[in-house]
This record gives structure tokens, sequence and C-alpha cells, in this order.
């Protein structure tokens, strides 16, 4: 039963979308309701949800946030949360603060190389967005210098290439009381994405659960019949809610459809949403 997708990112962060043609096309596939979980931001909520109300889409506030963990990044969900909360509000603050004196420091090196990013023009052409990586990205295809985003990535912006500067990251700890401190559910995003070691997840699953991290996205592009199984015995084990989301970025991302995936492959219905809702 197709009917929720709480994993989309609008133009307010890396989507192609904007908030309100988000919302459009989730009516348009029939969804009952969506979230936006735009990267460190939910400048794209009230827009949102007032275009759910015009076309019958129950819109969910969330957000996505990027946590460190030995080195890389895990990231982590949140939904029903208020926006205006305080410690929230100046904790967003000063990721985007940090986000853009990485992306100086990013964009002095490869234009030093040759792989011009002007900053000035990327924050014209996207003035309500959190200016980031994926948007380098676009640069970079629209300059020849990629075939697409995602060789983009492989090629310039990955971690562990010459031109990925890391940037400040919240604990998962740190993440989890926010959104429980902003009245919402914390929800590790797809755990599959990380490639941990079996004790690597053990750790991540036990220190998410002791922070108080409701949920857990066992349903996401991509994932076969058996690792969705796999992550819900892991949610079972836990006592995490079991979610499911597609990821979609729109154009960004062609390959991924909201609310069915890359191939079908996600349905979830809306008692998912119902049971994160209650969870203590």
């Amino acid at each position: 039963m197709r009917e929720i997708d709480l994993h989309i990112h609008t133009n307010i962060s890396d989507g192609s979308a904007s908030p309100e043609e988000a919302v459009q096309y989730a009516a348009r596939l029939g969804l009952k309701a969506i979230a936006i979980t735009d990267h460190d931001t939910v400048n794209g909520a009230a827009r949102a949800i007032m275009a759910g109300h015009d076309c019958g889409v129950e819109v969910v506030t969330g957000l996505e946030l990027g946590c460190g963990w030995y080195g890389r990044e895990v990231h982590m969900l949140a939904y029903d949360i208020k926006p205006e909360e305080e410690s929230l509000r100046r904790t967003l603050e000063d990721i985007v603060e940090d986000r853009d004196a990485r992306n100086e420091k990013m964009a002095a090196v490869m234009t030093a190389d040759g792989l011009v990013i002007d900053l000035d023009e990327l924050k014209k052409e996207h003035p309500d967005s959190i200016i980031g990586r994926p948007h380098f990205a676009l640069c970079l295809v629209r300059a020849g210098f990629a075939e697409n985003v995602q060789d983009a990535f492989r090629r310039y912006l990955d971690p562990g290439g010459k031109y990925y500067i890391r940037r400040k990251f919240l604990t998962v700890e740190k993440a989890a009381e926010l959104i429980r401190g902003a009245g919402g559910k914390a929800v590790l995003a797809h755990p599959m994405q990380y490639k941990l070691s079996d004790e690597g997840m053990t750790e991540l699953l036990e220190r998410a659960r002791d922070a108080g991290v409701s949920g857990m996205e066992c349903y996401y592009s991509g994932y076969t019949p058996e690792m969705s199984a796999e992550l819900l015995k892991l949610a079972d084990k836990y006592g995490f809610c079991p979610t499911a989301g597609s990821d979609w970025h729109g154009l960004h991302k062609p390959h991924i459809e909201m609310g069915s995936g890359i191939n079908g492959e996600l349905s979830a219905p809306y008692s998912l949403l119902e049971n994160l809702r209650a969870h203590k």
C-alpha cells in the first residue's frame, strides 16, 4: 500500500523541486503524507505545509542532520519537529555558518586547479537554498567536468578526494537530543548505506537507542526485500519503529521515484507514520 514517503528533498537543500512542487507531485502520485527532510534546514516547511493544505497531502515537518561517526558520516532524520525551538534554531544557524566556511575553502582549492566554483553565482542561482557539495556537483556537470552529479562526487567531492574538506558534525547523541528537544522523533536514516561491520552496526544502534532515537529507516530506495528484512529484525531487537523513505531529489537523482524508490521496492502504508508518532 503506497501511501507515504518520509524522506524527500527540495531545492531548499539539494533537490530540484520547490517545496510546493514536491507536494503537488506527491498529490499526483496519490500519496497521503510526505516528510520534507532537507539537509540542516526547515526553511521550506511552512511553504510545503501550505501547499499540502491546498492539495490534500499531509506534510510532516522534518529535516536531515549529518552526524560524525569514526571519521565518516551517518544521517539522522527528524519528524514532527517545532522549527521555532530555540536550541534547534541556533544549532542549524551554526551548521550553516560552518558549511559556508567549508564551501569557501573548497571553492578556493578547486578554482586554483581550474575547476571554477563561483559561490556568489551559486547563491544567486539558489537564493533560498543551503549551499553544499551537491550544488558544486551541478556546477561541475554544467562545465563539462563530470557526466552527472554522481560522477562529480566520485571524481571530485567524495570523502578522501583532493577537494573534499570535512565540516563539523553533530554526534548521534546531540542530534537525537536536539530533535527530541524540538518535540520531534529521531530516526536513523538508511543504515545499510554506511557499510558497517556487524560490530560497527551494533555499536551504532546501541548508541542510537540509548540516545532516545525512535526509529530506523528499514525501507529505502534500492533496498532488497532481504535487506529490509534484516533491518526489520534489528529494529525489533533495539526497539525502533520501522520507517520508509525514497530519498527523492527530483531531477538531481532521476533514478529515484517519490514513493516507490528505484524499482518500485517502496510501498509504505500510513500506519508506519502512526506507529512512529506513538513511540515513547
